[in-house]
Parts: C-alpha cells; sequence; structure tokens
C-alpha cells in the first residue's frame, strides 16, 4: 500500500518524495485498488487549503486558488492529457495520424478549447452552487474532486487495449490490471462518496461511471485503445460531470 501510494505520488505530482522504490510499474499496476484513496489524500490537502483561506478570501476568489493550486501541485499532469486527447481525437484524421497529434507537444485549436470549457465549468458550477452549501460543504466538494478524478481513470483499466507505438508509454504500467483491484477501487470511491454526500454522492457515482463508459467507447471507436493521454483526460472529464450533477442536485445537499 505504502510504496503504491508513494509512487503515485512521485509520478502525479510535484511532491518531492525522496525515496526510491524498486519494480515502480509492477507497484503501481498492483496498487490500482489505493488509486482513490490517493486522489482523496490529494483532496485532503486541497481541502484544508480551501478551509483557511476561504475566511479571508470568500468562496469564489478561494475556489479559484484552489484551481490555480492544484496546477502547481499537480503540474496540470492531466490537463496536458485533456488537451492532447481533445486535438488528437477531433481531429478528424485516421488513427495512425490521431495518435501523433497527441504525441506533438505543440497546443492545437481543439486542445485549447479542451482547457477553457473545463475550467468554465468548474468556475460557474462551483459560483451556482455556493449560495446553497455551508463552508464545511464547500470544502467537501473540494475534497471529492480528484478521488473522482482517479476513480474515472481506473474503471478504464478494466480489459483495456493499449493503443500507440510507445512500448514505455504510461499507458502500459497499467496493461493487465487485475479487476478485483478495480473493484475495490469502485468500492472505496463509492462508500466516500455515499459518506460525504449521501444519496447525492450515489447520484454523482453514477453520472461519472456513465460518463467513464461513454468516453471509453468514443476513444475505442477512434483509436482503437488507450494511451496516457486518453487515460489521463478521463479525470478533469468526469469532474465537470460531478460538478455538473452537484449542480442539478443542488436542493438535495
Amino acid at each position: 500500500m505504502i510504496d503504491s501510494i508513494i509512487l503515485y505520488f512521485q509520478f502525479f505530482t510535484r511532491i518531492p518524495i525522496p525515496v526510491v522504490i524498486g519494480e515502480p510499474e509492477m507497484k503501481m499496476r498492483s496498487g490500482v485498488r489505493f488509486f482513490s484513496l490517493f486522489g482523496l489524500m490529494l483532496g485532503f490537502l486541497e481541502a484544508i487549503v480551501y478551509w483557511g483561506i476561504q475566511h479571508f478570501f470568500g468562496a469564489s476568489i478561494s475556489w479559484i486558488i484552489i484551481l490555480f493550486f492544484d496546477v502547481m501541485l499537480t503540474g496540470g499532469f492531466h490537463l496536458d492529457a485533456l488537451s492532447d486527447m481533445a486535438d488528437g481525437l477531433f481531429s478528424s484524421r485516421q488513427k495512425e495520424r490521431m495518435l501523433e497529434i497527441m504525441k506533438d507537444s505543440r497546443v492545437g485549436s481543439n486542445g485549447v478549447l479542451a482547457i477553457v470549457f473545463y475550467y468554465l465549468f468548474l468556475l460557474f458550477s462551483f459560483f451556482t452552487l455556493v449560495p446553497h452549501l455551508q463552508y464545511t460543504q464547500q470544502a467537501v466538494i473540494v475534497l471529492l474532486l480528484n478521488l473522482i478524478g482517479k476513480n474515472s481513470i481506473s474503471l478504464l483499466f478494466y480489459q483495456m487495449c493499449y493503443a500507440g507505438s510507445n512500448t514505455e508509454g504510461l499507458g502500459t504500467t497499467f496493461l493487465n490490471v487485475k479487476n478485483h483491484e478495480i473493484g475495490l477501487c469502485q468500492l472505496l470511491s463509492f462508500l466516500t462518496l455515499v459518506l460525504f454526500l449521501g444519496k447525492v454522492g450515489i447520484v454523482c457515482y453514477v453520472t461519472t461511471v456513465l460518463m467513464t463508459f461513454f468516453y471509453r467507447r468514443l476513444v475505442i471507436s477512434k483509436v482503437g485503445g488507450f494511451n496516457g493521454d486518453t487515460l489521463g483526460a478521463s479525470s478533469p472529464i468526469s469532474q465537470c460531470v460531478y460538478m455538473l450533477t452537484l449542480v442539478l442536485m443542488r436542493g438535495f445537499l
């Protein structure tokens, strides 16, 4: 457990953890059951920061600061994936060309639009929710945001096929993840959402899972499988669905 979580922090964040762990790929793959827990730990850090600053800046400015803090904490890892995925999948090219576009370090118009819409969804969803929430509930939304993203990614590991020519890419690390690892990850996410959000948490889980399966079908129909970019892009997309679900269910919070 500890080794897997340390590796996730080393790989998916900028937090310096000067520990060398042997067989990192195997331990990341075999520790998928803790992937949502890792997301929850990231969310806890951000929720603590939000709780501390919202007394000074108010809810709206604090939310913007948290979104910036998340980029500093993670290096915008999944946002880069979202941008690359959008450039590739919506380029109206053949499969091989789509994958080449994803590997290109330059950002195209589709990638820029994807990032812009991501932030618009998160900003205005939160602004809509604020009048209906107490400070503690606002912090809970922050707490669960990264858990939602990691939970969505873990679902894509199920019977995953790799798409791409780079046999050392991130996507290959999570090939052949055992089903019970994914199931335990899902169980933790579901129970956590129910614990903090009650019936609304169940709805959030269902909507984000449905989105993930729809996204899975889209990606497979386009490029036949997944790589690091198409996996990572699922995180911000699921976060948007989570926030929009909360807006729709705001009367029950």
